[in-house]
């Protein structure tokens, strides 16, 4: 037999509270007195209460959901992101839904349309690769606010919460100029995105303003034996680069197992560097030098966006981009330790 539900009324009448003081408690109000927040939590606790949410979407027309969208689970930069993404949406009581595009705009699309039917009130969106320049201007059609971060289709189409990639680069090949190694590769994944586009555009950039000499650019599918099999294109580059930027860690790192499997020592042989600064990059060998993004807090910047645009709807578009600082460890070359 279904157990009955508790109600408010329940827990205020044991609390010796009103229902209104309850609510607030249930609403994490800052209104109410830590004592009281205290005796109602414990007698919420001691019956076992569940917000009943379907009663509170009823109310207010809003399921208290908010979708976000990624392009992969092998960078675990994406698990950090939603962690900020939950942060905030959890202070604003809201469930978080998470879903992998895999980079394909299709699967992105029946996403999406499974939101709209879950009814989510809006959606954090990192553009598969490939995705229909149009598709901010559908979803405003369908009513459904999005904030783009980390890559965006069409800049200023919709809110955004990035990191400055052009920043992050520069700050890289300055430091491995620093080093002496002015013969620079840049290991990119393949899919053409916003975040590629500036990360490029920055290298070209940094290169110009550094004197370096651009080695290369070589491709890798964004797993860790594809960037390990990419140390071979690297090596047969024409002009046979002294370090090598990487798009991010995961390529990074893969990149240093294929050079060790060639024989050749990272950070002595060839200087390396990442661009995220993942918890892995202290873990790796050697340990990797690499340019923190954020992630976190790009994912409490894109949901505060979010939660802005849900609170006004007219609200003018606004970025959030994070600044880069980079990292030194011992795969670029310098004697971090």
């Amino acid at each position: 037999m279904q157990r009955k539900r508790v109600t408010l009324d329940e827990v205020a009448r044991i609390a010796g509270v009103s229902r209104a003081t309850v609510s607030l408690v249930v609403r994490k109000s800052p209104l109410v007195a830590d004592h009281t927040r205290e005796k109602v939590e414990q007698v919420m606790a001691d019956l076992d209460y569940v917000r009943d949410i379907g009663a509170a979407r009823l109310r207010n027309n809003s399921s208290r959901t908010v979708g976000v969208i990624v392009p992969n689970l092998v960078n675990s930069f994406f698990t950090e992101f939603l962690a900020g993404v939950e942060r905030v949406m959890g202070e604003d009581d809201r469930v978080v839904l998470l879903a992998n595009s895999q980079d394909d705009p299709r699967r992105q699309e029946e996403i999406l349309q499974r939101f709209r039917g879950h009814g989510v009130d809006g959606v954090i969106l990192c553009p598969a690769a490939g995705t229909d320049p149009d598709l901010p201007a559908r979803m405003r059609r369908w009513g459904l606010p999005v904030v783009q971060s980390l890559r965006e289709i069409g800049r200023d189409a919709t809110d955004y919460a990035g990191a400055d990639y052009i920043e992050g680069v520069r700050l890289a090949v300055q430091h491995l100029v620093g080093l002496g190694r002015r013969r620079i590769a840049f290991l990119s994944v393949s899919a053409r995105t916003s975040a590629r586009e500036e990360r490029l555009a920055g290298f070209a950039r940094a290169l110009a303003e550094t004197g370096a000499t651009d080695a290369g650019i070589v491709e890798a599918d964004l797993t860790w034996e594809g960037a390990a099999h990419s140390a071979a294109e690297v090596l047969a580059l024409r002009s046979r680069p002294e370090a090598v930027l990487c798009f991010n860690d995961v390529l990074a790192a893969g990149l240093m197992l294929g050079l060790r499997r060639a024989g050749l020592e990272p950070g002595r042989d060839m200087g390396v560097v990442g661009l995220d600064d993942l918890p892995l990059a202290e873990l790796t060998y050697p340990p990797l030098t690499s340019v923190a993004m954020d992630p976190a807090g790009i994912g409490v910047a894109a949901a505060r966006l979010l939660a802005r645009r849900l609170a006004d709807a007219g609200a003018p578009v606004e970025r959030s981009i994070l600044a880069p600082r980079l990292v030194v460890r011992e795969s670029s070359g310098s004697d971090a330790g």
